[in-house]
């Protein structure tokens, strides 16, 4: 029994050797990989920076679409509260740069794969994948993306651990002093409490993005994006700013940002990088000419079952019967009638709607359907309102008054069993996305 007492406790020594062994391993980080960073401007882990290495910023110029590139939820939660997807207050963003020289003259860097010095890859807030607005062209003097560059060397070296001076001590006995604490789902912890961070602190990544002002000192507006927006995601537009700066022509301008992907992250953690579709739909163009709905911190406002204006009628219905999303009291004109529609003498049960131009109106069974602009159309008739089987027809010409809005025109329809109808009758118009 003695023995196997010795035993047990040898083991759950060599235990906390190893626990304390992974304890102390290190964030690293590679020149040239792009940088999520993170932080809480107040309240819980506002002396935090989370950061989490996305791998050589060029590979995304090659391939937008790399899908998952990890998850640090279980950081986030640990650093910012279990709350953390919900907080207004917690910002997040992603930059990289190989170096800040110049291309020719004293000093200068040859392009690598393609990416001449100074070319930055930094992100915009974006509140709909692919809707972050690109840096103008001429916007940087390229002397100030040089400075950028410098500025963003100082973060680096908060990332990256060495010997040589320049950046963490690793001769040190002190674990937290040969750089930001690794946590299991890879991200590393920047902390302003602890003493050994307390100079790093100075180069991190709060102090490098003040919200509101501009991130690395030139980048107006900021490059980061909060979380607090609902949603299945929260997305930051990654551009590719390219430098044509010379040794020579220190104060010529760059060019304008070109898209490169999206970097989202879910409520759950997980980090994504998907490229926005080239083309819009006609419902998203639809969205796009209404500034509120635009602005709004809420993806879900613009979805197809988005309600901004909380009038119970979801988008894609606002948007198949010329209604205004912004708007409760304009659900578009629904105009219902009885009166002879089809020259028996007989009034007739009819409902005149905005519908997009084009839809053309076939039957499926005693209903009408078409399918426009990604929408799809559905008119049923009733005589119980519990089973809608009754037949409907369409009426033309139309028998609209007044002038549907751009884009609409009117279309009729009349319940067929509606002619000398004693008892009660019902048409209704459903519109559903297309698949």
């Amino acid at each position: 029994m003695i023995l196997k007492r010795q035993s047990i406790a040898a083991v759950l020594a060599l235990s906390s050797s190893f626990l304390g062994l992974a304890k102390a391993e290190v964030f690293t980080y590679t020149d040239g990989n792009l940088i999520l960073g993170i932080q809480a401007t107040s309240g819980l882990g506002s002396t935090k920076n989370v950061f989490f290495d996305l791998g050589p910023a060029i590979s995304f110029r090659d391939n937008g679409n790399q899908g998952s590139l990890g998850n640090i939820g279980t950081t986030l939660a640990a650093e910012y509260g279990a709350n953390w997807y919900e907080r207004e207050d917690l910002w997040f963003g992603v930059i990289a740069n190989l170096n800040q020289n110049a291309n020719s003259g004293p000093g200068s860097r040859p392009a690598v794969d393609g990416d001449p010095s100074r070319t930055f890859y930094v992100s915009t807030p974006a509140n709909v994948a692919g809707g972050g607005v690109l840096y103008a062209a001429g916007t940087y003097p390229n002397i100030s993306l040089g400075g950028a560059g410098n500025s963003l060397a100082g973060l680096e070296k908060v990332l990256t651990p060495s010997d040589d001076g320049t950046g963490w001590n690793l001769s040190s006995p002190d674990p937290l002093a040969n750089g930001l604490q690794l946590e299991s789902d890879g991200a590393g912890v920047l902390d302003q409490t602890l003493s050994q961070h307390a100079s790093a602190w100075k180069n991190g990544w709060t102090h490098w993005n003040p919200t509101p002002g501009a991130a690395f000192s030139i980048f107006t507006g900021g490059i980061q994006q909060n979380f607090g927006k609902g949603g299945t995601a929260t997305h930051v537009d990654l551009q590719r700013v390219l430098s044509t700066n010379t040794g020579a022509n220190p104060t010529g301008v760059v060019g304008g940002g070109t898209y490169v992907t999206t970097i989202s992250i879910s409520p759950t953690g997980q980090i994504t990088a998907s490229v926005a579709s080239s083309g819009s739909s006609p419902l998203e163009d639809w969205v796009a000419t209404f500034p509120d709905l635009v602005n709004s911190p809420n993806e879900a406002d613009r979805t197809p079952d988005g309600d901004f204006d909380k009038d119970g009628v979801p988008n894609i219905r606002e948007f198949a019967f010329g209604g205004s999303p912004v708007s409760s009291s304009d659900n578009g004109q629904q105009q219902l009638r009885t009166v002879d529609a089809n020259g028996d003498s007989q009034g007739d049960l009819t409902l005149t709607v905005e519908v997009r131009s084009g839809a053309t109106f076939t039957s499926s069974g005693n209903k009408l359907t078409a399918t426009q602009d990604g929408v799809i159309y559905t008119i049923e008739g009733s005589l119980d309102l519990v089973t809608f089987e009754s037949a409907v027809f369409e009426v033309t010409p139309t028998l609209g008054t007044g002038s549907p809005k751009a884009g609409y025109v009117f279309k009729t329809f009349r319940l067929n069993a509606s002619a000398g109808l004693n008892g009660k009758g019902f048409i209704r118009a459903g519109a559903a996305v297309a698949p």
